[in-house]
């Protein structure tokens, strides 16, 4: 079987090229034709001898992800369906927001986590997603936008990216090294219900990337119904993890509310969530309830979501609303599903 390149870090093809008599820098070079310029063909690596290109078609090959549907939204975001290799559809976002150009990636085909207010968790599981698919999302949404750069990446598309820990961590490597497609970490989100000893893990890699961590409740009776993993990891064992990252990378940790009529969105809720993570470096990131097909749920009104922000702020902890982009398309947070939009 060849090996198939796309995904594979620096010192995984540096150890693939020696493997085949050459030396370490080729394997660089490589790297910088696939991500540096989106190429997956061997013979266009000029830089790169005939007799070397002869051998890589023989023993390897760069296979990635195809595009099967692009939908613009009014909102100047765009959605992308990719179909892998085996026929599965995943869904990237691409999000223009002033200077920033962010691309929003899935880890997974579906999700095994089931949580109330999520599309994604609707499909079930499928599998997960290879360093390669993962890396490929943002290189052909490059090719999508010549002339504008990537600027950030939020793993907060289809998945748990901390349950695909493995093929993460190894595009997190191909993304950040500077033979790849050298994105700071500081301008990566790793978005999680809350996986506590995979939390303490990322942080131990010393990536130094962001966290968002999806609370969405303020007691465990409520998580739990909201988000099943809850039984296995409550609150309290999900904060003490925060922390720890929070400490170990020196980063603020993002918590993620959803926001749902009559569910989380009293001002006691509110209120709860300062006492819970005052002691932790962080900012809530509010975000009124998206929409999903079959889900008998509701966003508050806006004065409800303003007045559960003041009792944030009245109590010393950064809060922002953020209205996701992508609604009109169903590609807003929590509403990925891969599927594939109807035609007429």
């Amino acid at each position: 079987m060849k090996e198939n390149l796309l995904g594979l870090t620096r010192e995984e093809i540096e150890r693939f090229v020696v493997s085949l008599g050459q030396k370490p820098f080729r394997g660089r070079q490589i790297m910088k034709w696939i991500y540096g310029k989106g190429v997956f063909d061997f013979d266009v690596m000029t830089d790169i001898s005939v007799p070397l290109r002869d051998n890589l078609k023989e023993v390897a090959c760069i296979e990635g992800i195809e595009l099967a549907e692009r939908v613009s939204s009014p909102d100047g975001s765009v959605k992308y369906a990719f179909r892998l290799s085996d026929g599965n559809i995943i869904e990237s976002v691409l999000i223009f927001d002033a200077s920033r150009v962010t691309v929003c990636l899935s880890s997974q085909v579906g999700c095994p986590l089931g949580c109330l207010f999520c599309a994604t968790g609707k499909v079930g599981f499928v599998r997960n997603l290879t360093s390669g698919e993962i890396v490929d999302q943002i290189i052909q949404i490059k090719k999508d936008i010549p002339g504008k750069r990537v600027t950030n990446l939020v793993f907060m598309g289809m998945g748990e990216p901390l349950l695909n820990y493995d093929n993460l961590v190894r595009a997190l490597r191909v993304i950040t090294s500077e033979f790849g497609l050298s994105i700071g970490a500081r301008h990566i989100n790793v978005s999680t219900v809350g996986i506590p000893d995979r939390i303490r893990a990322l942080a131990d890699e010393g990536f130094r990337v962001k966290l968002a961590i999806s609370l969405n409740a303020t007691t465990n009776e409520t998580r739990s119904r909201l988000m099943p993993i809850n039984e296995k990891h409550p609150i309290e064992e999900l904060l003490s993890a925060a922390s720890y990252f929070a400490r170990k990378s020196k980063r603020w940790v993002t918590f993620e509310y959803v926001l749902i009529r009559g569910i989380n969105d009293s001002v006691e809720d509110a209120s709860r969530l300062a006492g819970l993570i005052e002691d932790i470096p962080s900012k809530v990131n509010l975000i009124p309830y998206n929409p999903i097909e079959g889900v008998d749920l509701s966003r508050p009104s806006l004065e409800v979501v303003e007045r559960f922000q003041r009792v944030l702020l009245d109590n010393h902890i950064t809060a922002t609303i953020r209205f996701s982009k992508g609604t009109a398309i169903s590609a807003a947070c929590g509403q990925l599903s891969g599927r594939l939009k109807k035609r007429n």
